[in-house]
């Protein structure tokens, strides 16, 4: 009988250790069965960097350097930096360069560029954005503030804002030098084509350094932007800001630009207003300066009809630098055409058509009446929301310590005026966006 009773004992326990280790089996097939996480972007360990959540070895295999974990420790931020010459398919890459007098170059053979080739990740790819998160390389010709001379130069006129230098351009975009942290670029691609990222490298001194967060976007991801805008804002408010902006005292806008800068329409928005971030008035200086007010020989940018005039070259001295604001319309005195009932948020505005204008110029943004020396807020609620940017490859100089242009009797752009505090017409604009309420 005892002997019965051990065999049945060893038979239960036996059957217990089996399910046991059965459990525990299924357990183990079922985490690794389970455990799938989505390639979606992390945050680095590196807070000033974002990367991809990858498994260790997804990570190694794409040249990857794991910073952190992810999906519940399962997965790493890995972050891939493509070198000089390099070529890459995956999103959220980085460009990147310590300041160096020596930039990094493709080869040996090949010592004054350095090239990347972004390839979209799928087909549906349309745009490929670059945040300039860090970006200072060789700075472009600067004039001298009295004779509108550039700096080191005998090429006056021709020099001011020219990547002489370094050069930087992605895509489609216009060429840029000089210091542009916290700018950024979005060019199209269509989802097979590659986008060439190429700097070119000057034989200057100079410190050059750069970290650019490389982003791809689908063609259903409204983040990218509409095709064709080098830029693309989504907030209700926000700055922009011409390529090497620094300071009002230090900017000098490039030469050559043409490209369009989009603001994603808020659904309950009907208007948008731009103004300088710092107002310009009589003994301020404000942080709106293109062109030299075309032929005014004050700057104030008025013609006859009192709109700013912004048109066509007539003498060889003149820059036809501008900024377009479709249909843009005066806010008015406080606001008034603005603020609650305002012309310019009720469904027709036809009444205000003569008083529209979209290319704007001068020391101020649209001053009200010539003489005025101030700037104004210039509203639109033409769609999609949109500011173009218009600088051609001269800038108006003048001849002589006043800066005048003797053939036409007007003052070259790097020349103030009347007071210390009036822009130069070659410094460019940071100009505020606000979306106003319906």
């Amino acid at each position: 009988m005892d002997c019965i009773k051990q065999l049945a004992l060893l038979a239960i326990f036996a059957t217990s250790v089996y399910a046991i280790d059965r459990n525990e089996h299924e357990k183990s097939i079922g985490i690794f069965n389970v455990v799938k996480f989505p390639n979606s972007v992390c945050n680095a360990d590196n807070t000033n960097m974002n990367g991809t959540c990858y498994t260790a070895e997804e990570c190694e295999s794409r040249d990857g350097t794991a910073s952190g974990s992810c999906a519940e420790g399962y997965g790493v931020c890995c972050i891939i930096t493509v070198a000089c010459g390099g070529t890459t398919a995956e999103n959220c890459t980085y460009l990147q360069q310590e300041a160096s007098n020596s930039p990094r170059f493709d080869s040996d053979t090949l010592d004054t560029q350095c090239s990347y080739k972004i390839c979209p990740q799928t087909s549906s790819v349309n745009r490929i954005k670059l945040e300039l998160r860090t970006f200072t390389i060789a700075p472009p010709g600067v004039p001298t503030a009295l004779d509108g001379a550039a700096v080191g130069t005998d090429f006056m006129n021709t020099n001011i804002g020219q990547c002489i230098d370094d050069t930087f351009s992605a895509g489609n975009s216009p060429i840029i030098c000089g210091t542009n942290s916290g700018q950024h670029m979005i060019v199209d691609t269509d989802g097979e084509s590659c986008v060439t990222a190429l700097f070119s490298w000057g034989l200057a001194t100079q410190s050059r350094s750069y970290t650019i967060h490389v982003i791809q976007y689908e063609s259903t991801n409204e983040m990218g932007g509409p095709p064709g805008c080098l830029q693309f804002f989504t907030g209700a408010t926000g700055l922009v800001q011409t390529f090497n902006w620094q300071t009002t005292t230090t900017s000098t806008h490039l030469a050559n630009q043409n490209y369009d800068v989009c603001v994603r329409k808020m659904i309950d928005r009907c208007v948008i207003c731009w103004s300088p971030e710092v107002t310009g008035v009589d003994g301020t200086m404000g942080t709106f300066g293109v062109n030299n007010g075309a032929n005014s020989a004050d700057g104030d940018a008025k013609s006859a009809t009192g709109f700013d005039d912004c048109g066509g070259r007539t003498v060889a001295t003149d820059s036809t630098d501008f900024i377009i604001i479709p249909n843009g319309i005066w806010a008015g005195a406080d606001n008034v055409n603005v603020n609650a009932g305002g012309a310019l948020l009720l469904n027709t505005v036809a009444d205000m058509v003569a008083d529209a204008e979209s290319q704007f110029c001068g020391r101020f943004l649209h001053e009200a009446a010539a003489g005025d020396d101030e700037d104004h807020s210039i509203c639109s609620r033409s769609v999609p929301f949109k500011l173009g940017v218009r600088f051609d490859g001269t800038e108006a100089t003048g001849t002589g310590a006043a800066g005048v242009a003797a053939a036409a009797g007007k003052e070259g752009e790097q020349e103030a005026s009347r007071t210390a505090s009036e822009p130069l017409g070659t410094m460019g604009f940071s100009l505020g966006f606000t979306q106003i309420t319906c």
